[in-house]
C-alpha cells in the first residue's frame, strides 16, 4: 500500500498544477501540524484548495473543510507575506520529491514543499530562508531562518541519462534489475516492475547482465512512462479485494486483473485513495513496546547510513569529475608535487596546501571550497579513478543498507501505520477562549490578568480598549517591545507589577537578540499618551510616557509555559517563571536558544494533549532552550 508520493508521482502532480500558474494564493490554513492548505483562485475558475500532507501527499481539491479559527504562527507568517500573491511558476526540483511554487507580490518568494523524510515547508526570498516550518541541520544543508537556502544533494534523474550511461549504471550494480532501477534511478519499486513488464525483461535478472539492446529498450520505456504521466490528466485507484492498493497517474500493466477505477485527475484519485485507506487491524492489547522502539531506533540509524552513503557516493563522483574538468590544473599540481617529493623539498607552498602523508604519498589540497586528496605518484586518470571506485563502493554498500532498511520497515509497518492513523484521527478540541487570548497574556501569581500586545495594531487596540483607570501600564526599557496592561484589583502588590515588567522584557526584541537581561518599568494610565510633543511623530503602536517611571532592573530573559486553570477552564499559559510556578504542576522554563519554537510547540502540544495552535499562540517570540521542566517528559527533545 502506498504511504507517500514517489518522485514519479510528484512529476505527475506538478504537470497537473501547471494550468494553475497565473492564479492567486487566496489564504493559508494550517489545520494540523502535518497538513497545510493553500486556498487558490483563478479568474473565472472559482476556488480550489491545494492540500499538502507534509512529507506524504500533494493534491488539489474543490472541497472545503472546517478551518481552525486561530491560525498557527507559521500560517500567519505565510499570510502576511504571500496572501494575494500570484503563482508564476510550479516546478519539481530535478527528479526529487520537492515541489517549488514561485509567488509574486511586491516581492518574489519561493514556497518549497518537501515530500521526502519527515517533510517540510520552507519560504525562501532571494535565496535566503525567510522561515521553515521545521528547522534542521544536516551535513550538506542548514535549514534555518535567515540562512542561505540550498536544496538537498540531487537524486538521479532518469530523463537526463542516455543509453551508455544507463548501461554503466546497470553494470556497476550487484543487485537485480528491479532493485537497481528503483534505487539508482529513483523510480521506486512499483514503477521499476512496470518497466520490466513493458519491456519484457525479467525483473530478477542481474542488472549487470543487461545488454545494450535491453538498455535502450529500458530507456525508451522510461521516457515513455514519464511522457505518459506528464500528459495523462487522469488518475487511477487500484484496489485488491475491495481495499485500496495503489494510486497512480497512468494505467499499469502490472495491475492487470485488479479493480482499477479511473478519475478525471490524479488529484481526485489521490483524495479518494487517502480517504479510503483502511485503518490497520487492532494490535494485541499490549504490543511489545521495547521491540517497537528498538526497531524505530534501528530505522533511524539505517536512514542516517543511507544519507551518509548517498553523500559519500555523490561527493566522490563529483570529485572525480572535477579532476577531469580541471585536467591541466590538476596535472600540473601532481607533476609539481612529484618533483618536490623527489627533490626532498617542502610541499607547503603548494596552492591550497592542507597536508601531506609521505608514507602513502598523498597530498591534500583545498580548491574551490572543497578538499581533494591526490596521489602524487599517480596521474589525473588514476586519481579520478580512485574517487570513482570510492563512489561505486559507497553505492554498493547503499544497496545493501537499502535492502535491510526495507526489511526493517516491513517489520514495523503495521505498528507505525497504527500510530500514524491514531494521531491523524485524534481531533483535539480547543479549550474555552477568553477575551484576553487575542493578545499575549498571563495570570499573575496574585491572580491578576496581565495582557500584552502582539504587534503595533494590537498595542494600539489594547491600550485604547483595555487600559482603564486604576490599571497599570508596563513596558520594556527599549524599542520593539509590547504594551502591557495589568488589570488591577484590590490586594495586588509590587509582585504582580514586577512580573508584568518581566513579561514586557521577555516578549520584546530582547528575546531574538539573545541578551541576558534588560530593564522594564510600569506607570499609571494617566501617564500614557498618544499625543506627541509639537513637531514630533509617533508611530503606530507607540505611546508617550510622561512623568516618573517605576523601574525593575536586570530582568532575566526567561518565560515558562504550563497548564493552569482559569475560571474552571484548563489553559496553556506562558508567563514569567514565578507566575507559572505558582499556578501549574506541569511546566517548562524557557530562555532564548536554538530549538525551533514550532517544533518545540508540537512536542509540548502532544504531551499536554491540546491542539498545537493553542501552544503556538503563547510561545515566546523566537527559538528556545529548555532551562527546567517539571511534570513533563517532552520525548524527542534534543
Amino acid at each position: 500500500m502506498k504511504e507517500a508520493l514517489s518522485s514519479f508521482d510528484v512529476m505527475a502532480v506538478v504537470a497537473e498544477l501547471q494550468p494553475r500558474v497565473g492564479w492567486h494564493l487566496d489564504k493559508v490554513y494550517h489545520p494540523h501540524w502535518n497538513h497545510l492548505i493553500l486556498s487558490i483562485r483563478g479568474a473565472g475558475e472559482g476556488k480550489e484548495f491545494l492540500h499538502f500532507h507534509i512529507g506524504k501527499w500533494l493534491f488539489t481539491s474543490k472541497k472545503s473543510r472546517d478551518m481552525p479559527q486561530q491560525p498557527s504562527d507559521f500560517a500567519m507568517m505565510l499570510r502576511k507575506r504571500v496572501t494575494n500573491a500570484r503563482i508564476t511558476g510550479v516546478r519539481q526540483q530535478g527528479f526529487d520529491r520537492i515541489v517549488v511554487l514561485t509567488l509574486e507580490k511586491e516581492e518574489t518568494f519561493e514556497l518549497v514543499l518537501e515530500l521526502f523524510g519527515d517533510g517540510n515547508v520552507i519560504l525562501v526570498k532571494d535565496g535566503v530562508i525567510v522561515q521553515p516550518l521545521t528547522s534542521h541541520t544536516w551535513k550538506h544543508r542548514d535549514v534555518k531562518a535567515k540562512r542561505e537556502f540550498s536544496f538537498p544533494p540531487p537524486v538521479p534523474d532518469p530523463s537526463a541519462i542516455d543509453a551508455p550511461a544507463l548501461l554503466e549504471i546497470l553494470r556497476s550494480s550487484d543487485a537485480d534489475l528491479v532493485r537497481t532501477v528503483a534505487t539508482k534511478l529513483n523510480l521506486g519499486g512499483r514503477y521499476s516492475e512496470e518497466l520490466c513488464a513493458r519491456t519484457g525483461i525479467a525483473p530478477a535478472i542481474k542488472a549487470a547482465e543487461v545488454g545494450e539492446t535491453q538498455a535502450e529498450a529500458l530507456l525508451e520505456a522510461i521516457r515513455g512512462l514519464m511522457a505518459e504521466a506528464a500528459a495523462s490528466g487522469k488518475g487511477y485507484l487500484v484496489s485488491r479485494g475491495g481495499a485500496p492498493e495503489d494510486v497512480v497517474p497512468i494505467r499499469m500493466n502490472t495491475y492487470h486483473g485488479l479493480d482499477t477505477q479511473e478519475f478525471g485527475s490524479f488529484s481526485e484519485a489521490l483524495e479518494e485513495y487517502i480517504s479510503r485507506k483502511p485503518a490497520t487491524k487492532k494490535d494485541k492489547p499490549k504490543e511489545d513496546t521495547k521491540e517497537f522502539d528498538k526497531l524505530k531506533r534501528r530505522i533511524t540509524q539505517q536512514e542516517a547510513a543511507v544519507i551518509k552513503l548517498q553523500d559519500e557516493a555523490r561527493e566522490a563522483q563529483a570529485t572525480g569529475d572535477a579532476l577531469f574538468a580541471r585536467y591541466s590544473e590538476t596535472d600540473k599540481t601532481i607533476s609539481d608535487a612529484r618533483k618536490k617529493v623527489e627533490g626532498h623539498m617542502s610541499l607547503e607552498d603548494t596552492p591550497g596546501f592542507v597536508g601531506y602523508d609521505p608514507r602513502r604519498a598523498l597530498l591534500t589540497i583545498r580548491t574551490q571550497g572543497s578538499s581533494i586528496t591526490l596521489d602524487v605518484k599517480g596521474t589525473v586518470e588514476s586519481n579520478a579513478q580512485r574517487y570513482y571506485e570510492e563512489s561505486k563502493k559507497a553505492r554498493r554498500k547503499l544497496e545493501g543498507v537499502l535492502k535491510v532498511l526495507h526489511e526493517t520497515r516491513d517489520d514495523v509497518d503495521g505498528m507505525a501505520r497504527k500510530e500514524a492513523e491514531k494521531r491523524e484521527r485524534k481531533v483535539l478540541k480547543p479549550s474555552k477562549r477568553f477575551w484576553f487570548e487575542r493578545y499575549r497574556w498571563f495570570i499573575s501569581s496574585e491572580g491578576v490578568v496581565v495582557v500584552g500586545g502582539k504587534d503595533a495594531k494590537s498595542n494600539d487596540t489594547l491600550v485604547k480598549k483595555h487600559l482603564d483607570a486604576g490599571d497599570r501600564y508596563a513596558h520594556a526599557d527599549m524599542h520593539g517591545a509590547p504594551s502591557v496592561v495589568v488589570k488591577m484589583r484590590e490586594g495586588v502588590t509590587d509582585i504582580t507589577l514586577h512580573e508584568a515588567c518581566e513579561f514586557a522584557v521577555a516578549t520584546s526584541k530582547a528575546w531574538n537578540a539573545k541578551i541576558g537581561s534588560a530593564s522594564g518599568y510600569w506607570v499609571l494610565p494617566e501617564q500614557v499618551s498618544k499625543t506627541p510633543q509639537s513637531g514630533e511623530f509617533l508611530a503606530k503602536g507607540a505611546f508617550v510616557i510622561r512623568g516618573k517611571r517605576n523601574y525593575s532592573d536586570k530582568l532575566s530573559i526567561k518565560l515558562a509555559i504550563g497548564e493552569v486553570e482559569h475560571e474552571g477552564a484548563r489553559k496553556v499559559m506562558c508567563g514569567p517563571e514565578s507566575a507559572v510556578k505558582a499556578r501549574s504542576k506541569k511546566f517548562v522554563v524557557l530562555r532564548p536558544g536554538s530549538k525551533d519554537k514550532d517544533s518545540f510547540a508540537k512536542l509540548l502540544a502532544d504531551e499536554l494533549q491540546v491542539p498545537i495552535e493553542e501552544v503556538q499562540s503563547v510561545m515566546p517570540p523566537g527559538d528556545v532552550d529548555v532551562v527546567e521542566k517539571v511534570g513533563l517528559e517532552l520525548k524527542g527533545l534534543t
